[in-house]
């Protein structure tokens, strides 16, 4: 019996993250943290907020919850 080995290669895997991420957000697929403000709410992914902000980190990470509600007091809701 021969054993077959594999190499799995992800070239420009930068890229194609972001715009998988991107296409993700826009389609709502696998959202799973809503932030609020103002009285709008908006659908986020709690691996990229935690990637880009250490209070979003520790917060998902203290708290884990499967589909968080932040109320983001004090924020303006702006896109």
């Amino acid at each position: 019996m021969s054993m077959q080995q594999y190499c799995l290669r992800w070239n420009n895997h930068q890229p194609n993250f972001i715009s998988v991420f991107s296409s993700l957000l826009n389609s709502e697929s696998l959202v799973d943290v809503t932030l609020a403000a103002e009285g709008r709410h908006l659908q986020a992914h709690k691996v990229v907020l935690s990637a880009c902000s250490s209070y979003f980190q520790s917060l998902f990470t203290i708290n884990p919850c499967q589909h968080p509600i932040v109320i983001l007091k004090d924020v303006k809701f702006w896109i």
